[in-house]
């Protein structure tokens, strides 16, 4: 049985979508619908926490696309946040990495964040 946790939280304007478990075909939906829902309610700059997913597909790197899309499209960010080596081979692999940053922690990531908003806002 495939299963995907999800859970959210905000940290200094972020919004940290923490991903547990299995992204694959079965549950890749399942987050881009928390995804979008999520931006809807807290905003553009997301990250999203990965130090829990245990394995990604290619229909996983298709949400992250979709996610950065559409946290770009409103004047946001996105940031991912301490993948597995698995997974960071698979980003790698694909070259997301160029378009997506890649963090080790979630708290580097909230700090990069933060950063951009602010350039962004000043800018």
């Amino acid at each position: 049985m495939h299963r995907l946790g999800l859970s959210t939280r905000v940290e200094n304007h972020s919004v940290i979508v923490k991903v547990e478990g299995d992204l694959d075909i079965a549950t890749a939906g399942d987050l881009h619908e928390h995804v979008l829902s999520d931006v809807d309610t807290h905003g553009p700059w997301m990250i999203l926490d990965l130090s829990e997913l245990d394995f990604m597909d290619s229909s996983g790197l298709n949400v992250i696309i979709n996610a950065y899309r559409a946290v770009t499209e409103r004047g946001g960010s996105l940031a991912l946040a301490a993948p597995n080596e698995r997974v960071t081979k698979v980003v790698r692999l694909v070259g997301l990495h160029r378009q997506v940053p890649v963090h080790n922690t979630v708290s580097a990531a909230v700090n990069a964040m933060e950063a951009l908003e602010a350039k962004q806002q000043a800018g």
